[in-house]
């Protein structure tokens, strides 16, 4: 079973490949809150590190966040829904 998930954000198709950014969040062992926790803070660091890079405005860092973030539980509730293979 998958203990990790991956925050990807692409911030503009034309920057291309170099404009994402991975960050893994472990489940394993975690509640519900804590995830959401983790999660949320990997949004913020993968937004703000978009905007460092001037792929992201200011002005979207929390719409990013929001988008970044809600990704990150989907594929958290896909993980938890998920048949052992």
């Amino acid at each position: 079973m998958k203990t990790v998930l991956s925050l990807l954000l692409l911030t503009a198709a034309a920057a291309g490949p170099a404009a994402a950014q991975d960050i893994r969040v472990s489940v394993t062992g975690k509640s519900p809150a804590v995830i959401r926790e983790d999660i949320d803070r990997a949004a913020h660091a993968v937004c703000v590190s978009a905007y460092r890079d001037g792929t992201v405005g200011f002005w979207e860092l929390n719409g990013c966040e929001r988008a970044v973030s809600e990704d990150g539980l989907q594929q958290a509730r896909a993980l938890a829904t998920a048949k052992p293979a």
